[in-house]
């Protein structure tokens, strides 16, 4: 089967649906493309995870419950300047093509799935990782990123009896953050009892855990790896390996058009765009583009996107957190209390259009 449309876009994260939302509001012919049937506010994960009654599985939504474009659900296998060929077969040819695929952990299946296709799948891989959190004592959180630093304050708040290990390959928590917010995450994750270990780097060898740095045997119940993160650019291989740079991420410009190619787009963590790879970047990213393509259709003049300086919000538990501004880093619970409500779940969908699941 042959689908044509005006635009493609490849992958349903912030980035994809935010763009997709914006084109078919201005009657552009669009398809989405995902393996998944299903969005996720990926930053609620966590604590959806270790206190599931917070969240009640709210930050996922079905695409064809809310989506405004076409969706289609499944893989793409090999993409060049033109066509698209699908893992079921299919092929879309296209006018634009928006690369949103993102990036994965190679077993950190809590922050991005590898195998829970469907929402049903996706709420019973949570409810089995909740599961195997309660029964464990000892938890080793491997990353001191921002993954790894909430992910153990959250376990460490909602189960204070366990035994949490954060390790890092490095000698500082939150490396490129301010020296402050580096600073007050060690002292937030410290008081709750978390144990950090700087200059770690723990591999599985049978049933323990072996540093390599050290020579340090270790045995946990639980292993949360929030390391490896890799580019999903696997369909790029065949026909347009040149458009990525030396570690596998697409080479842009501040338009987000592919380099080298004119109706090639890119963004979202799969892309160099020169800011953090954050949920609410990659949405601003997605609402730009859209207006980018909305202008170009129209014979319009475009803007180019104007990269924004590290932000964030970063949760440390239920009742802490540090809050990074351009000019400033505080812990001050009002302003740390505005994503604690619900972790902006009511917020996104409100902006896409629409409302999180009642359950």
């Amino acid at each position: 089967m042959i689908n044509t449309t005006d635009v493609l876009i490849i992958g349903g994260g912030f980035a994809g649906v935010s763009t997709a939302q914006k084109l078919a509001e201005n009657g552009i012919k669009t398809i989405l493309v995902d393996k998944k049937d299903y969005f996720e506010v990926t930053f609620a994960n966590l604590r959806n995870l270790t206190d599931p009654n917070k969240t009640k599985n709210r930050a996922r939504k079905r695409y064809q419950d809310f989506l405004k474009s076409d969706f289609i659900q499944t893989s793409v296998e090999q993409l060049d300047d033109h066509q698209a060929l699908l893992a079921n077969g299919e092929v879309v040819k296209f006018k634009r093509v928006i690369i949103a695929s993102g990036t994965s952990y190679p077993s950190m299946t809590v922050a991005k799935t590898l195998t829970a296709l469907n929402l049903e799948q996706r709420n019973q891989e949570f409810a089995s990782q909740n599961d195997a959190l309660q029964a464990a004592d000892s938890i080793l959180v491997m990353g001191g990123g921002v993954v790894g630093v909430e992910l153990a304050g959250e376990i460490a708040f909602s189960f204070p009896d366990k035994k949490v290990t954060l390790s890092h390959s490095g000698n500082v928590l939150l490396e490129g953050f301010k020296t402050k917010a580096q600073r007050k995450a060690k002292e937030q994750l410290m008081q709750q009892g978390v144990t950090i270990e700087f200059n770690r780097k723990y591999q599985k060898q049978d049933d323990v855990y072996l540093d390599k740095s050290s020579g340090k045997v270790s045995t946990f119940d639980l292993v949360f790896e929030a390391i490896g993160v890799k580019p999903n650019n696997q369909f790029l291989q065949t026909h347009l390996s040149d458009i990525l740079n030396a570690q596998g991420y697409i080479k842009i410009d501040n338009k987000f058009r592919v380099l080298g190619h004119t109706n090639l787009f890119a963004l979202g963590d799969i892309a160099e765009v020169g800011e953090a790879k954050l949920g609410y970047l990659a949405k601003q990213q997605g609402a730009h583009l859209g207006k980018v393509i909305c202008a170009e259709l129209a014979g319009k003049p475009t803007k180019a996107y104007k990269t924004n300086p590290l932000m964030a919000l970063i949760p440390t538990g239920q009742e802490s957190g540090i809050m990074q501004f351009p000019f400033a880093v505080t812990t001050a619970n009002f302003l740390v209390n505005i994503k604690q409500k619900d972790l902006f779940i009511n917020k996104i969908y409100k902006e896409f259009g629409t409302q999180p699941n009642t359950q």
